[in-house]
């Protein structure tokens, strides 16, 4: 009974602790945290890898498949 009566405690203060760590933040931040004027680099470094690799190979459309055609001997066309 007392082990029971110990655990039931903890669970609350538990709760109770969790409940009023995160009753103050319900709602969304006005702002981020930190500047929001900085260049993106990684843009950056996208777009020179892009201008200084070779042109790709044109992809595969449809028109350009071949299609196999798989007939079954002794059957007419």
């Amino acid at each position: 009974m007392t082990s029971a009566l110990i655990v039931l405690a903890v669970l609350a203060l538990v709760g109770y602790g969790l409940e009023r760590r995160t009753s103050g933040r319900s709602g969304p931040r006005p702002r981020l945290a930190g500047s929001s004027d900085v260049l993106d680099r990684d843009l950056q470094r996208v777009a020179a890898d892009l201008r200084v690799a070779p042109p790709a190979e044109r992809a595969a459309t449809a028109r350009d498949r071949r299609v196999l055609v798989v007939r079954r001997a002794g059957l007419p066309v």
